[in-house]
């Protein structure tokens, strides 16, 4: 079983070694754990690798039943050399190959990973198919570990685990160690974890917690986001009824940017029926931009197709500056569409601006040449000199 470490130097993860397989005792010896720089190149070995017995039982236990070949090496009691190791840890070396070892050393060397998203994705495969007390078990021993990258790259991934088994459970744990610590790394991840497969019960477990403004509206955003990729109707549904019609950036934006990867013609309608708010038009630019990533061609399309009015005027006003950056003149012809001068102002700035400052005159030229109307044109114009002479643009 997972046991508690010996007190370790800097560096040192103490590692269980089992004397005689199936039956023998574990006790603990201290090992250096190297961090690993990639999994793609093959992971180097640790300093010393303790012989897992295959029968031996302790820690999560392997996944799959052991090979004959490995029992007899148990059975050896002695210290693997650096080519046995290699070979008994293949799994590591293409993680997701076969199902992990799940044990104090298999999550030592996931851990020790130096690639941060390499390590990651190693120590998810280690968990992903833990129980519940084998994830308590690992949460006990990862507990004892010296503070430091390792320890914190463990605990994130058992509390996300954790959470997909029992979002209650690990919420609580980790709403403890936010209350004695302020670090609340822990329960994003319990929280997320508990979105995966219950995403309105965390949600309504995040809202009960009572946590500051802030840090409630930073987790609930991503607990949407998450729940968007699954089911976006109920997130939708969801967003549209705690909106916040003066803030741009409101819940129905994240709604609208999640979707729009998957469906963005179904996020952008959905967008556009929402009731006037500073919220909607944050979430229809939020939807045309995705659209306009992946397909711009489809985008332009829909945003020719729609009639005049506020809506339109927020997709030409995206696409316009999106087009932009790569082709003013292009993009100039968008903010054409937009119909409401002062919006449409704003629009036209974005793309000139840059030019202006680089050539005064291609910007007066690129100006002159698109169907911005005339007023607009000069009220441009007088804005960037104003911004020129003090060095910086203006609101």
């Amino acid at each position: 079983m997972f046991g508690t470490p010996d007190k370790s130097g800097p560096g040192e993860v103490a590692l269980p070694v089992v004397r005689h397989a199936g039956i023998g005792s574990i006790h603990w010896e201290r090992m250096k754990i190297r961090p690993v720089p990639s999994l793609g190149s093959g992971l180097l070995p640790l300093a010393a690798t303790a012989v897992i017995a295959c029968g031996a039982g302790f820690g999560l236990g392997r996944m799959t039943a052991p090979s004959g070949a490995d029992s007899a090496k148990g059975d050896s009691g002695g210290v693997n050399s650096g080519d046995e190791a290699r070979g008994r840890e293949s799994s590591w070396e293409s993680v997701g190959s076969r199902e992990t070892v799940a044990n104090e050393e298999s999550v030592a060397r996931a851990a020790s990973i130096g690639n941060p998203r390499q390590r990651d994705r190693a120590l998810e495969d280690v968990f992903a198919k833990a129980g519940l007390d084998e994830v308590k078990k690992a949460l006990a021993w990862a507990e004892s570990l010296p503070d430091g990258p390792m320890k914190k790259a463990a605990l994130e991934k058992i509390l996300k685990r954790w959470g997909e088994l029992d979002g209650a459970g690990a919420a609580a744990y980790a709403v403890k160690v936010y209350e004695e610590t302020g670090n609340a790394g822990l329960l994003r991840e319990a929280l997320a974890g508990w979105a995966e497969k219950d995403p309105q019960g965390a949600m309504k477990q995040l809202e009960s917690l009572g946590l500051g403004d802030g840090l409630r509206r930073d987790i609930r955003r991503d607990l949407l986001g998450q729940w968007t990729d699954q089911n976006p109707v109920a997130a939708a549904t969801y967003a549209a009824a705690n909106r916040n019609t003066n803030s741009w950036g409101g819940l129905v934006s994240v709604v609208a940017d999640e979707w729009s990867k998957r469906d963005p013609q179904a996020a952008t309608a959905w967008a556009v029926g929402l009731d006037t708010g500073r919220d909607k038009r944050g979430a229809i630019d939020e939807a045309i931009k995705g659209w306009a990533e992946n397909d711009l061609g489809g985008a332009a399309a829909y945003v020719s197709s729609q009639p005049p009015g506020e809506s339109r005027d927020v997709m030409a006003g995206s696409l316009a500056r999106q087009i932009g950056r790569e082709n003013p003149a292009a993009g100039l012809k968008w903010a054409a569409m937009v119909s409401d001068p002062g919006n449409q102002q704003r629009a036209v700035t974005g793309i000139v601006f840059g030019v202006y400052r680089r050539d005064p005159t291609k910007a007066l030229e690129l100006l002159q040449g698109s169907p911005v109307p005339p007023p607009v044109q000069q009220a441009v114009l007088s804005r960037m000199t104003n911004w020129g002479r003090r060095g910086a643009p203006g609101n």
